[in-house]
């Protein structure tokens, strides 16, 4: 009879364990920024460390490391007692809502105490009864339009290059109005300071100032305003400014510029200037 109930005991003791097991599992949907060096980063901007054997697989049918976590991708994840994630469940798709994050938050990985960002502005009290919001991170519709020299191949591509981007000259691709004028649209965030630069696609084109060297960045200061527009002009590109070599303008000849073309091959004949008459 004693062994009969010490086996029963066991049995309960084993059941209870795995009973409050389980109700320490938590389990959490959200959409994945970052997977690396043993950390998953969500874009509720907690992160959260993985156990080493982390079970990774697809979140509708089920089958292991038919997906890897990548940014962008959706993600139900398992948290143990000890908080960190034993499973993460991936999807192209957002998944049905489950669990909180403020369930876990107390599991989350405080990389550095919080700071002031010295790249947001503080901007100016306006006078015209504008409550200023300073660094609300508020989305302003922010327009950015470029003219660009008439020596611009006309199947150039025109980019911005900025210092949020680590300058990489291809940034932010724009859109061509016309032969010489190109435009983006933008939402940033009230307060923010950006630099930037136009590029045709690579350091060695990016633009120069008139005299042909290079220059320093422009400013953008987003406001607490409802829309912002940049004009801006480049003068050269640095890979037109060939010591030597005369850049060829897209004019016609005029009485006060009678021969704008002065590369011309030999045996080519030079266009006349027009009259004065036929300028109106």
């Amino acid at each position: 009879m004693k062994p009969l109930l010490a086996a029963l005991a066991a049995l309960a003791l084993g059941a209870l364990a795995v009973v409050n097991a389980a109700a320490q599992v938590i389990v959490v949907t959200g959409q994945i920024l970052a997977y690396q060096q043993g950390f998953v980063f969500f874009t509720t901007g907690d992160a959260f460390r993985t156990a080493p054997g982390i079970a990774i697989t697809d979140a509708k049918s089920g089958a292991k490391r038919a997906l890897q976590p990548a940014p962008r991708l959706f993600a139900r994840a398992t948290f143990d007692a000890q908080g960190e994630i034993v499973a993460l469940a991936l999807s192209r798709d957002p998944l049905p809502a489950e669990g909180n994050f403020d369930e876990v938050h107390r599991f989350a990985v405080a990389l550095s105490s919080p700071v002031p960002n010295p790249d947001l502005d503080h901007p100016a009290p306006s006078n015209l009864g504008t409550r200023s919001v300073e660094g609300s991170g508020r989305p302003v519709v922010v327009v950015f339009q470029v003219q660009v020299p008439p020596s611009t191949p006309l199947d150039a591509s025109v980019y911005m290059t900025t210092d949020t981007s680590g300058w990489n000259p291809q940034a932010i691709p724009m859109q061509r109005i016309d032969a010489m004028h190109f435009r983006v649209v933008e939402r940033l965030a009230v307060g923010t300071i950006m630099h930037y630069l136009y590029t045709r696609g690579s350091f060695s084109s990016e633009e120069s100032t008139a005299g042909g060297i290079d220059p320093k960045p422009r400013v953008a200061r987003v406001r607490n305003v409802d829309s912002q527009v940049y004009n801006n002009i480049v003068y050269r590109w640095a890979d037109q400014n060939v010591p030597g070599q005369l850049l060829q303008p897209n004019v016609f000849p005029t009485p006060f510029n009678p021969a704008p073309f002065p590369n011309l091959p030999p045996g080519i004949h030079t266009p006349a200037p027009r009259h004065p008459s036929s300028q109106a």
